[in-house]
């Protein structure tokens, strides 16, 4: 978690202490001269980044920047899309913002847009972390490469945990999952989704037998393990952090030391495989809703656009209309956020090993075909009878295709009356297909 006013260290009792600058109220007595010195030479180099800042924000004066969404409107990264780009026009005098989602093929769609953008500085958008996946893996449809993306920051972090339902019989700590005598059962939402990779390459790493169900997403995963349908699910923290603190659900595993009392993943791994996945899905849980432009963007206005975003994402007004929403910011800018994604990209051939086997992976689907009889927030939940039982599919905006006489549609125009069939790995999921007439 990020520290205001200065730097924390890690002492070899596991414990954090703070260090504050110059600019801070403590300064450490033996430190006085060599934090001048350092602050001096801050300074120096800080100089031509501000210089260059302050040239390209003159630029953006009467200018409209697009911000490109890799989902689709209401989600996560359009929050934090709207939020900080309207900020933006606070940080960046005379800015102008507009938000475009883009939805579609896991946010690799997106990320193409603004990866072949004119690299003016008048193009940037948000997408999942999960592409650093989807790249390593070469997924058909790429066209990006992540390393070269000119980055402006990212607005959070999503430590990366595994949990268990509170009252679990089976499974009460992780040492009750390394040894389980039968297969483990992880959720996740679908094969590519960050839940899916986490459980797969865990698993893998720390030879655990598993059985991955998908169809779970969102408030279905924790509920699928309150109903004892599924026995782990890892992903993001902030995926299921309502359960933990209403005490249904409990986190047995972490992966970074930031939550006291829970066992972090570095503790287990004696491998090789072992220690470089926990390093990796670390590194990957620092990096939350990620900002980023096309490759070689002019220089000064790159550094104006990463200033702009640093004073929006600490500012108070953003801190206090983020927390009104229940979401936590924790910022990291420009080359940080770079060096982060290659890091991560960088991986060693066990890993690489692993990450070929998991786009091999696959899930079978079933069909289920009924009159529509329901429709409930535009679309997102379509209700069909068969064999007098109601099934109600989860429609994603951008992972569900949805077709009415044949021809690709949107989820809201779909009625009722139509006769539908649904493409799902369980019944009462997320559709992989809606397939309509009438």
């Amino acid at each position: 978690m990020g520290c205001r006013g200065g730097a924390l260290i890690e002492s070899n009792d596991g414990k954090q202490h703070q260090i504050i600058s110059p600019m801070g109220a403590i300064v450490m007595k033996n430190t006085v001269s060599i934090l001048a010195v350092f602050a001096l030479a801050g300074a120096t180099f800080a100089a031509a980044p501000a210089e260059a800042a302050k040239k390209g924000a003159a630029f953006f004066d009467g200018k409209t920047l697009t911000w490109v969404v890799g989902s689709a409107p209401g989600g996560g990264h359009d929050f934090f899309a709207r939020l900080i780009s309207r900020h933006m026009q606070i940080s960046i005098p005379g800015l102008k913002t507009v938000v475009k989602n883009r939805p579609g093929a896991g946010h690799i769609i997106a990320a193409n847009l603004i990866y072949r953008a004119k690299p003016n500085g008048l193009t940037v958008g948000s997408f999942t972390t999960g592409l650093v996946y989807s790249q390593i893996q070469k997924k058909k449809g790429i066209r990006f490469d992540l390393a070269k993306m000119s980055w402006i920051g990212k607005a959070q972090s999503d430590r990366r945990v595994a949990s268990v339902a509170a009252n679990s019989k089976d499974y009460k700590t992780i040492e009750d999952i390394f040894n389980s005598n039968r297969p483990v059962k992880f959720s996740a939402s679908g094969v590519g989704a960050g839940s899916y990779n986490d459980a797969f390459m865990f698993s893998a790493a720390y030879n655990i037998s598993r059985k991955i169900i998908v169809g779970y997403s969102g408030s279905s995963a924790a509920l699928g393990l309150l109903r004892g349908e599924t026995d782990v699910l890892m992903g993001g923290m902030s995926s299921g952090l309502g359960y933990v603190r209403a005490g249904q659900l409990k986190i047995v595993l972490q992966f970074g030391k930031v939550l006291p009392g829970i066992p972090d993943a570095r503790d287990f791994a004696k491998t090789p495989v072992q220690k470089a996945l926990s390093t990796m899905m670390e590194n990957q849980g620092k990096l939350s809703r990620i900002t980023a432009g096309p490759p070689k963007m002019v220089p000064d206005r790159l550094a104006a656009l990463r200033a702009g975003y640093k004073a929006a994402v600490t500012s108070k007004q953003l801190i206090a209309e983020a927390k009104r929403a229940k979401r936590d910011i924790d910022p990291l800018i420009g080359e940080d956020v770079r060096k982060a994604i290659i890091a991560i990209l960088n991986q060693p051939p066990e890993i690489m090993g692993m990450l070929a086997e998991l786009s091999k992976q696959k899930v079978d689907m079933v069909r289920h075909t009924g009159p529509v009889t329901k429709i409930k927030r535009g679309g997102r939940r379509i209700i069909i009878t068969v064999g007098g039982k109601e099934l109600t599919a989860k429609v994603s905006g951008s992972r569900t295709k949805v077709t009415v006489d044949g021809k690709s549609t949107k989820r809201k125009n779909v009625k009722v009356g139509m006769t539908c069939t649904f493409t799902w790995p369980r019944a009462n999921s997320e559709a992989k297909r809606v397939d309509c007439k009438g």
